[in-house]
């Protein structure tokens, strides 16, 4: 089945695009550079996950054109890279769904769960990180898709090729209770309200409540 990205914290994903675009170009992207710019914690493995299924690295978790291409561009650049790796990624996706049906949060969960069978609190969390990625991109759905590929298409797959190089930590699909907040929680999601539907909001609730049980 594939998969698509479920970042714990929506909210690092920002951070971690602004520390791609203004720092150097690390040969490899390991969890040992995660913790380099800050992101320590077990969950944020995810971020690889992400870069990985965008198109930003490859199998050996080298950098790619993608990648290159956000180094030190304006914002506006930066959206049009973005922008063509989400449509190349989300391809099905856009393809199933009219942009008015991809901004529903319920039609996003069913087509998650139905695409990768997983519950439904890892499939909000995949629509919380779809919504992220579209305000980062200015990628509103209402307007049409790039009529070109990145220059590195997205993996069919997002399962990630292990590395001799690498080590990578494997993390479940639902966050083990109490693991990697200890030193508290950071939800810091931003959505646009256009987004957002009354079943969307219920959920991101609900995940804030579960996450403010465990800390």
């Amino acid at each position: 089945m594939k998969t698509y990205p479920a970042v714990r914290d929506p909210g690092s994903i920002e951070l971690l695009f602004h520390s791609i675009r203004s720092k150097d170009q690390p040969d490899k992207i390991t969890t040992d550079y995660l913790a380099s710019m800050g992101f320590r914690r077990q969950p944020d493995v995810k971020l690889l996950e992400l870069l990985y299924f965008l198109g930003f690295i490859d199998n050996n978790f080298s950098p790619t054109h993608n990648w290159q291409a956000v180094k030190g561009v304006t914002d506006e650049q930066f959206r049009i890279v973005l922008t063509s790796a989400m449509a190349q990624a989300y391809a099905k996706l856009f393809e199933k769904y009219s942009p008015e049906e991809t901004t529903n949060g319920k039609i996003l969960m069913g087509f998650f769960k139905d695409e990768t069978g997983v519950s439904d609190t890892e499939s909000a969390y995949m629509v919380l990180t779809l919504n992220v990625l579209s305000d980062l991109a200015d990628f509103k759905r209402t307007d049409p898709l790039p009529l070109t590929e990145p220059a590195i298409p997205a993996p069919a797959s997002s399962e990630i090729k292990r590395s001799p190089e690498s080590s990578l930590p494997d993390v479940p699909d639902e966050p083990a209770p109490g693991s990697g907040f200890a030193n508290g929680v950071s939800m810091n999601i931003n959505i646009p309200a256009e987004a957002m539907d009354e079943e969307l909001t219920a959920i991101v609730k609900e995940l804030l409540k579960k996450y403010l049980k465990q800390s």
